[in-house]
């Protein structure tokens, strides 16, 4: 479906409005009926917090059309008063300069007419949802993502945008460990993690697909069978390859969960469906991302409000045996919520800054994502 939103009606500030027929029409209802500005924080209405797929979904159809002209900042504040009214808010006369634009949404907008998008002043954060829309040169919008300050991160491949935090194993710790039985209550809750499934129905699971209740597997299953890898070789593609050698370890946990074919996205967690989080480890520094493991932030990919610290995190520690393999030593997993039982934090941020990060030219493709 096709809507074309007016910008006159935009400007004239009408407010008890939103384009109907779209994906997430049940969620702008609730927020127009709550009477709550893009302020209002939503920590205690989940129920008005858009899920990051519906999001993309909703400002994808609902913007598409939409032609955005005009000097840089009247551009801005149009695909922002536009945002607005798709998701049932009340447009306001102006936008403060919070960050983000959408602080009860956790989102910033930015109209995109190149593959270079610029956070002025800040890095990427992970906490905060991206809506990227992508202009022609007749200045129409074609296209709209939504992403996660973690996957905008990944695409600087100057090595210059970095902002994350390190851990490293407590003293006294070196033998393969599960810290905790039991997954936190809310994963509990929610994914109803099982100790079986038939190995059909795990063939069916694909690695990147979205958790479904019933069809997890609990962190102590998890443990016992990454346990099996330890004393297994990977091969290794070679020094600096990390992000491929993270790769190998991926295809084997997914062959030892019993998972449906290899497949990565190259977001968090790695192995959506089981709602884990891989490292290898051929040094005692774990780089821990923009993100602390007990954050209580929601992770997006995972859904139905569950947080980073409800992931499941497996750190896997290997060593180099010969020239072409990594040798498995050990495995420790453990929830989000727990890891610093185990872990040590390093002191402080390490962070470095870089203002401009260039998008892949496949981000805005017709089937909506990166190649």
């Amino acid at each position: 479906m096709r809507v074309i939103i007016d910008l006159v009606t935009l400007q004239e500030n009408q407010v008890g409005y939103f384009v109907m027929g779209l994906p997430g029409d049940d969620v702008a209802a609730a927020i127009e009926n709550s009477g709550f500005t893009i302020y209002v924080d939503l920590t205690e209405f989940p129920d008005l917090h858009y899920d990051i797929e519906i999001l993309e979904a909703r400002l994808n159809q609902g913007l598409s059309g939409l032609v955005l002209t005009g000097p840089i900042k009247t551009r801005a504040k149009n695909a922002k008063q536009a945002v607005a009214k798709l998701l049932g808010y009340p447009i306001p006369k102006s936008f403060m300069k919070t960050r983000p634009r959408f602080p009860g949404q956790k989102l910033d907008v930015h109209v995109q007419k190149s593959n270079n998008l610029q956070l002025w002043n800040e890095e990427a954060d992970a906490l905060r949802r991206y809506v990227l829309i992508r202009v022609d040169e007749a200045d129409m919008v074609i296209k709209v993502r939504v992403l996660t300050g973690e996957a905008i991160a990944q695409y600087d491949n100057t090595g210059t945008l970095t902002s994350k935090y390190q851990a490293k194993r407590k003293v006294g710790q070196s033998i393969s460990k599960l810290v905790t039985e039991l997954d936190t209550a809310p994963m509990r809750a929610i994914l109803k993690p099982v100790d079986a499934l038939s190995v059909r129905t795990l063939k069916a699971i694909s690695p990147v697909a979205r958790p479904v209740s019933g069809l997890v597997l609990t962190i102590a299953v998890v443990y016992e069978r990454l346990l099996t890898l330890v004393g297994q070789k990977l091969p290794d593609p070679g020094h600096l390859q990390d992000r491929n050698r993270g790769a190998e370890l991926q295809k084997r946990v997914c062959l030892v969960l019993g998972l449906g074919d290899y497949a990565d996205v190259g977001q968090f967690p790695d192995i959506l469906s089981q709602a884990l989080e891989l490292k290898l480890q051929m040094s005692p520094t774990i780089d821990l991302g923009l993100v602390t493991p007990d954050s209580t932030g929601l992770a997006e990919a995972l859904g139905s409000s569950l947080r980073h610290c409800d992931v499941r995190y497996a750190i896997v520690y290997g060593e180099q045996s010969g020239a072409e393999e990594v040798l498995i030593t050990g495995v420790v997993v453990s929830t989000g919520e727990k890891f610093f039982d185990e872990f040590q934090l390093f002191g402080g941020l390490v962070q470095n800054r870089k203002l401009q990060i260039p998008l892949p030219s496949s981000l805005f493709n017709a089937e909506g994502s990166p190649d």
